[in-house]
């Protein structure tokens, strides 16, 4: 898969390289099982017609430029984790189109023409609730007129589980309640954060990697990746940081970047009753 970040300087010349294409349309924050089901329709409709498969995304989020950066968006994941999530779907191109006040300026049909048209669009894919252009005042009804019927758009439908509308924002929510038991229903796995190891005097620590979110303070069951070893170990996130129990079989070096999957919260009998006496662990962690 080819990655293009798309700004101001460079678009001419992207505009050279393009050639027909699907696009699936989106933010793509998480990749959850909504995204994922517009990517695979998009990617679908690319075999039928043998054109290739663009996606096209958006950053930083419009909310946060619109606001001036006061308002800041806590993303789900950053960039390297959707280009290999996208690479796993079957994206042939991620075009990656900066999100400036000048962009979001743009009417609904000038998006169109510039930026689906000009990057060789011949089918658009996107969620049912996907707006585009200045206000989000385009949406997948409007594309077909916005592009002088030359743009056929496909509109996936809500994707629910147990009558929830999978979201970002929903997902966001579950991370920062600590509900890391329920994600996986939403985004097709475990929550996963990255970071390196850190030794400290008496513990050890994850340093995470910035685009990801940190649940509430509390003990929760992880698996800590860093292939190919996988081990189940207790991390227990307290004053914004994430300190690993490493009890027995910890096979990892200090700056050693690991994968972390969030299991669950651990309740507080078990915390206090069956964590092992001979793991070092401070007074003021217990109290959690």
């Amino acid at each position: 898969m080819e990655f293009i970040h798309v700004t101001s300087n460079n678009r001419e010349q992207t505009l050279l390289r393009t050639k027909p294409c699907v696009v699936a349309l989106g933010f793509f924050d998480g990749v959850h099982l909504g995204h994922q089901q517009v990517i695979k329709e998009a990617k679908s409709a690319a075999e039928e017609q043998e054109l290739p498969l663009v996606i096209m995304s958006f950053f930083p989020h419009p909310k946060e430029v619109l606001s001036n950066g006061e308002k800041i968006i806590p993303y789900l994941m950053p960039m390297n984790d959707k280009r290999r999530i996208f690479e796993k779907l079957g994206a042939d191109y991620f075009y990656l189109i900066e999100f400036t006040k000048e962009f979001a300026a743009l009417s609904p049909r000038e998006f169109v023409q510039t930026y689906l048209l000009g990057f060789g669009a011949k089918q658009v894919v996107a969620g049912f609730d996907f707006t585009y252009g200045h206000s989000g005042e385009g949406n997948m009804d409007t594309l077909k007129s916005d592009s002088d019927g030359k743009i056929e758009g496909i509109k996936v439908d809500k994707i629910e589980w147990e009558g929830e509308k999978i979201s970002s924002t929903l997902i966001r929510h579950l991370v920062l309640a600590g509900e890391m038991e329920r994600i996986a229903s939403y985004l097709g796995n475990d929550y996963q954060s990255e970071g390196r190891i850190v030794f400290r005097k008496k513990h050890t620590e994850v340093l995470l990697q910035p685009h990801y979110l940190l649940p509430p303070p509390g003990w929760y069951e992880v698996t800590v990746n860093l292939h190919p070893e996988t081990t189940t170990h207790i991390a227990v996130v307290h004053d914004g940081r994430i300190t690993l129990l490493q009890g027995q079989g910890f096979p990892y070096y200090e700056w050693e970047n690991v994968r972390l999957s969030w299991k669950r919260v651990l309740p507080k009998k078990f915390v206090h009753e069956e964590v092992p006496r001979q793991v070092f662990f401070s007074s003021s962690l217990v109290g959690l």
